[in-house]
């Protein structure tokens, strides 16, 4: 995933997604352990995009910052 964006319609999808995935974990019985790994593999993938995301925005930052300072 590096130096790809995950936008924020994309992140709430996930999270949709996740949220899903977990209604049918408690509505499922029997084994549920693909769907228990499927989770945390989302989970993974969500906490990954928001660091990214976090990343980014701090970065654009220190830029805009770098150029104010220039530019006085």
């Amino acid at each position: 995933m590096k130096g790809s964006c995950v936008s924020a319609q994309e992140l709430e999808a996930l999270h949709d997604a996740a949220s899903y995935l977990s209604a049918i974990l408690e509505a499922s019985s029997g084994d549920a352990a693909n769907l228990i790994a499927a989770k945390a593999g989302l989970r993974s993938i969500i906490e990954k995009a928001q660091k990214s995301s976090r990343s980014t925005t701090r970065r654009t930052t220190l830029k805009a910052a770098l150029r104010a300072a220039q530019n006085s």
